[in-house]
């Protein structure tokens, strides 16, 4: 009988190459499904934002948005409301300061480099650290002190609102009330071949293309005029 001779240099090639094409097919796949996952995952973060802001409204807004965190003192070493400057950030993180969104992975997209260090960077008790909320603590921007101002001016054409004014009652289910932050980098994808993801009134949540929106800049400009990082 004779021996069975192993592969051949020959063979052992074409296997190689054989699975280097089907690594190289199935590579990007699964790429684009990890990130599909994190796009999901960023969505959901937003819509429990939403919820926690929908509580916070009942309990202290009277049932009208007000961008100003109601009912908490002011920061930067002072008691006074007014002393502080909520941005976008701020207004997302005082869901974190009340403890109704006490889960600091929440104000983090799985797609974005930011880190709030487990909630470390976020602050407590009603403020930011002493140094304010870092770029990285929270992965989303919202409606700042002075972004219902702008609303009702820009989109309403309304007059006589100031910084502190809300939206009465009739809550706009199609303007946007967050979204992924646009301070770099974009969380999902690149500035020219990419997207964002936008929380409305209602609770939903949009995917936009770089064709929509500048991934870098939209935020309080165009569609997302009344936000903020």
């Amino acid at each position: 009988m004779k021996k069975r001779q192993g592969f051949t240099l020959i063979e052992l090639l074409v296997v190689i190459a054989i699975i280097a094409i089907l690594a190289g097919m199935l590579l990007p796949a699964l790429s684009r499904a990890r990130e599909e996952a994190r796009r999901i995952r960023c969505g959901n973060n937003l819509n429990q934002l939403a919820k926690g802001m929908a509580t916070y409204l009942n309990e202290l807004g009277d049932n009208r948005f007000y961008s100003w965190p109601t009912g908490r003192v002011g920061c930067g070493g002072t008691e006074s409301a007014d002393a502080a400057d909520f941005g976008g950030g701020e207004w997302l993180a005082s869901l974190y300061w009340t403890r109704l969104l006490p889960d600091p992975g929440v104000y983090i997209c799985p797609s974005s480099p930011d880190s709030n260090r487990n909630g470390q960077e976020l602050g407590r008790d009603g403020c930011p650290t002493a140094a304010g909320l870092t770029g990285g603590a929270v992965s989303y921007a919202g409606m700042g002190d002075t972004s219902v101002a702008v609303y009702e001016r820009v989109k309403r054409g309304r007059t006589g609102v100031t910084s502190k004014s809300c939206i009465r009652d009739d809550f706009p289910p199609n303007e946007p009330m967050g979204c992924d932050d646009t301070e770099r980098p974009v969380n999902h994808g690149e500035q020219g071949n990419g997207a964002m993801i936008v929380l409305f009134f209602d609770s939903h949540v949009e995917l936009w293309s770089h064709t929509r929106v500048n991934l870098e800049q939209g935020v309080g400009q165009g569609e997302l005029v009344a936000l903020r990082n």
